[in-house]
């Protein structure tokens, strides 16, 4: 099964979304690096993880790592079996990260810089991502 996806060029890579079989509902997406390199998948089921995702995708500089970012919503996903088989196409996995949750809606803001921080720092270490901000390890 192929997926129902909208590929986005961006200046130097390209962002794939990923929607679902049966509603066609974002779920997550693939930032394809400028230059090869390895994957990351990154999957959250918590409320913060769309604030998460939408602030990685902010960053101007994104598209010029090297390798992928994948990028998955698992509340997002109406049949689990089927939309998660047809993401099946992205290849190796070199490593998964999976998002940290809140049971309270205290310090949501905090958990969320907790997990971009996160991602950011798994990018770092893989070697995807350097630079100011960005700690080395």
């Amino acid at each position: 099964m192929s997926i129902s996806n909208k590929v986005h060029e961006t200046e130097n890579g390209y962002l794939e979304v990923f929607t679902t079989q049966r509603t066609g509902t974002e779920f997550g997406y693939r930032i394809v690096g400028a230059k090869p390199g390895p994957q990351v998948v990154v999957a959250g089921h918590c409320t913060s993880t769309v604030k998460v995702f939408e602030r990685l995708l902010a960053i101007p500089t994104l598209p010029w790592m090297r390798g992928n970012l994948v990028l998955i919503r698992l509340d997002a996903l109406d049949d689990l079996i089927h939309d998660i088989t047809s993401i099946a196409s992205i290849g190796v996995v070199d490593r998964t990260v999976i998002l940290a949750d809140s049971v309270s809606e205290e310090g949501d803001e905090k958990l969320q810089r907790r997990n971009y921080h996160m991602i950011l720092r798994t990018c770092s270490q893989m070697g995807m991502v350097a630079g100011r901000g960005v700690a080395a390890g």
